[in-house]
């Protein structure tokens, strides 16, 4: 082996070594900085008009646009917890209510068609009943609820933690987005050629496009469907707006969302209006899913539904909500390295007949 070789060996192993212990130092910070590389790639198009007509004020720009998405994220989850805050003496005295009395069964359960006498009479037996009520719901308190209260608070501030880190991350990656993206670009052609390239640009345009195109349909839906809320009669009908465009983030989970609004109306009596809201909100959403986020995505992420599926569910059970976009993007990834290795596969000796053919 020449001597070139051998340092270049070296330094491949140099390299490896002292990646893996930045991984390693950074691995709790590891969230974060994603949450804003997924960020900056997203709003890196806007920041780059901003950045032409402001071209010598790049900072003052990324500080800019790095306070407005904090708001951004903010001001939803204020105007959520302001909401859960002022009905929780509600929920509470509902909650003492039901111990004592049982919950009221819905006039309209037990002229169900088939299973209306059953259901009525296990209502009555396990929920409708005092005695069978407090037996549910005796293990539920104000002292566990405040408890309950206090561990998302500290699980709250620990996140608001990790999110200042997001930001500040955030104002780095935009400030200097110009020479990342350059130098990220000349090492991939380096390490990997032509592909390299390439395969910078598309994960970007997937990212991009990912991130973009699920905020916003997700933001349409919830709005739509919460005018749905307000005209049914859902009680806070703008919170349960708010965590339906929160829960539209997820695949399926804004299904949770209007089917417990669904289920509100039901079991106050209110029939049509429940059927409504429910039949309405799954056509939006049928709609926003299929329709309206592939147009808004485009060809970026060419995934096939299981793939993309995978990717979703898999990178939220890992990384959280940001794992939401970086898991179809690591499949998107996994699907562009595979195509490659297969064009540059030379084709069988076997011929186009497959295995046995002379």
């Amino acid at each position: 082996m020449a001597l070139d070789d051998r340092i270049r060996q070296r330094q491949v192993w140099l390299t490896v070594a002292i990646v893996g212990l930045s991984i390693w130092v950074a691995l709790e910070f590891l969230t974060p900085i994603a949450w804003a590389a997924v960020l900056a790639i997203a709003e890196w198009p806007l920041f780059r008009r901003a950045l032409r007509r402001y071209s010598n004020k790049a900072g003052w720009l990324a500080f800019g646009f790095t306070i407005a998405t904090a708001l951004l994220v903010i001001l939803p989850l204020s105007l959520a917890a302001v909401s859960l805050a002022q009905e929780s003496d509600t929920a509470l005295a509902w909650l003492n209510h039901a111990q004592q009395y049982g919950i009221q069964m819905p006039s309209w359960l037990p002229g169900l068609p088939l299973i209306g006498g059953r259901v009525a009479t296990y209502w009555q037996q396990h929920v409708g009943d005092a005695k069978a009520a407090h037996a549910l719901l005796g293990t539920i308190s104000a002292t566990s609820v405040i408890a309950w209260i206090r561990s998302i608070g500290g699980e709250v501030a620990r996140e608001s933690a990790l999110f200042l880190v997001t930001l500040l991350a955030l104002v780095s990656l935009l400030a200097r987005g110009v020479q990342i993206a350059e130098k990220a670009k000349l090492i991939a052609v380096g390490m990997f050629g032509g592909f390299g390239g390439e395969f910078v640009e598309r994960i970007t345009g997937a990212v991009r496009a990912t991130v973009n195109g699920t905020i916003l349909v997700s933001v349409l839906e919830g709005s739509i469907i919460g005018v749905g809320y307000a005209v049914a009669g859902v009680p806070q009908p703008l919170l349960f707006a708010t965590f339906t465009i929160i829960l539209a983030l997820v695949p399926f989970g804004a299904w949770a969302a209007f089917g417990l609004a669904s289920l509100i109306l039901l079991g106050t009596d209110h029939i049509l209006a429940g059927g409504l809201l429910f039949g309405f909100a799954a056509v939006v959403m049928t709609i926003g899913d299929n329709v309206v986020q592939p147009s808004v995505i485009g060809s970026a992420v060419e995934l096939p539904f299981l793939m993309a599926l995978v990717g979703a569910f898999g990178g939220l059970a890992e990384m959280g909500l940001v794992g939401l976009f970086v898991g179809p993007v690591i499949m998107a990834a996994l699907l562009l390295v595979t195509r490659e290795w297969l064009e540059r596969t030379p084709p069988s000796r076997f011929g186009d007949g497959g295995v046995g053919q002379s």
